[in-house]
């Protein structure tokens, strides 16, 4: 059994990457964001990406680095050939997964110009997603660390500890080929 974690700027591909994994092989997939909104769920309803990144900094300070993978993983069934976690956004994460399944844990990171990235979110019209260029720098910029502390949003460190690094700078389909590459060569 591998473990693909997914880590990548916001509007990059992630989910294209994930959706393209789920139609492909026999795999679970969990997202850490899901643990937070499970959290969130019980406190606070009415979330938005901001309150997502708070209450996920606030558990990684709380419990340590690496909580929400620990949380994700904890219970998923292992009778498939891949695992996919989703999500990733703090290297303390990119650490528990490797110490817990070693070898088995890949690290697939996407990438895309920030210009292209933000096309992707005005597209894909999400109510949570921002909707100008400055609402979108400045998420940009917390969600790769800018003025956040060591447990916070970490997605530029992330990125530099994949085990691959994808760039969609065209079409989905270039992108899932480029997905089909890399697993060719790991399963």
């Amino acid at each position: 059994m591998k473990v693909i974690g997914i880590t990548g700027t916001i509007g990059a591909g992630k989910n294209v990457i994930k959706q393209f994994l789920l139609r492909r092989y026999d795999c679970y997939h969990v997202t850490l964001s899901d643990v937070i909104r499970g959290e969130l769920e019980r406190k606070k309803p009415g979330f938005n990406r901001q309150t997502l990144q708070d209450m996920g900094n606030e558990l990684r300070q709380k419990y340590g680095l690496g909580i929400l993978a620990k949380m994700a993983i904890e219970y998923l069934p292992r009778d498939k050939e891949l695992i996919i976690v989703d999500g990733i956004r703090n290297p303390g994460e990119v650490e528990f997964l490797r110490k817990k399944f070693g070898n088995d844990f890949i690290l697939i990171a996407v990438d895309a110009p920030q210009r292209k990235r933000f096309e992707h979110l005005q597209q894909r019209g999400d109510q949570k997603d921002p909707k100008t260029w400055e609402e979108f720098v400045a998420v940009d910029e917390r969600d790769k660390g800018k003025g956040e502390p060591e447990y916070g949003q970490q997605v530029a460190k992330c990125l530099k500890l994949a085990d691959v690094k994808l760039i969609n700078d065209g079409s989905i389909e270039q992108l899932e080929q480029k997905v089909a590459d890399f697993m060719k060569n790991i399963l």
